[in-house]
């Protein structure tokens, strides 16, 4: 039985995403202190759970799967707003460390309760064993797409 293109799982999660997206956009917009986009909460969090860890722009690149001059674009404009800075290490004078600031630390407070919320309603009326099996079956799609994941 062949399935309709709306039925198709990529398509199902291409849905979820994009709708992920758009609640997120609307909480940034509405949260006038903590303006900050989507991949901005994520490097941000990223940054903030590896504090004691040296993480370089090569880091971000490889954890987010984008290239060099995304990186490099974002990391600049976060520079800019005040939400990370650059810091030279003592090992590599090429290398710069990227650290999370007081006021970025502020903001993320805020969209990590945006965050925890979204994923509370992703998971509504599902049971503990459903979200593990839900999270199984999301690194096995991820695994045979060619990403290592370890999560």
């Amino acid at each position: 039985m062949e399935l309709k293109p709306s039925e198709t799982i990529g398509y199902q999660i291409r849905l979820i995403h994009n709708k992920i997206h758009k609640r997120m956009e609307t909480k940034r917009k509405e949260n006038e202190k903590a303006p900050l986009t989507e991949m901005q909460r994520w490097m941000l969090r990223y940054l903030s759970e590896n504090r004691e860890k040296e993480i370089c722009q090569r880091d971000i690149e490889t954890e987010f799967h984008i290239s060099r001059a995304t990186a490099s674009n974002m990391l600049s404009v976060m520079e800019r707003r005040g939400l990370i800075e650059r810091q030279s290490v003592e090992h590599d004078a090429r290398l710069k460390r990227l650290v999370i600031t007081e006021n970025a630390l502020g903001m993320l407070q805020q969209a990590n309760q945006d965050i925890a919320a979204t994923e509370q309603l992703l998971v509504e009326g599902m049971t503990p064993e459903e979200i593990a099996c839900l999270r199984k079956c999301l690194r096995i799609m991820l695994k045979n797409l060619g990403e290592d994941t370890d999560w």
